[in-house]
């Protein structure tokens, strides 16, 4: 299964998590539920709940080959996340 790294931004703080995925897409809430408690500020466990069921449509990010982008409404904040296939 390919390796993923998800790179999340909220409310100015970036975190990254990785994980063997056998696609970015579905498994996107799974990975970003490995984030540490307090990496990223504001994102507290009832938020962390909605995080679940936010997720819209993801993009190729132009010109990069194997990167994706989504965003989202997180609380009362946007969250944007980046998948990157780093190995497969």
């Amino acid at each position: 299964m390919p390796l993923y790294t998800y790179v999340a931004s909220y409310r100015g703080s970036t975190c990254a998590v990785q994980g063997s995925y056998s696609n970015y897409k579905g498994f996107a809430p799974q990975a970003l539920a490995q984030i540490p408690d307090g990496a990223l500020p504001g994102l507290t466990p009832a938020i962390r709940k909605d995080l679940a069921k936010a997720w819209g449509e993801w993009e190729q990010v132009p010109e990069l080959s194997r990167v994706w982008r989504i965003s989202f409404k997180v609380g009362d904040h946007e969250m944007i996340v980046y998948a990157v296939e780093t190995k497969s």
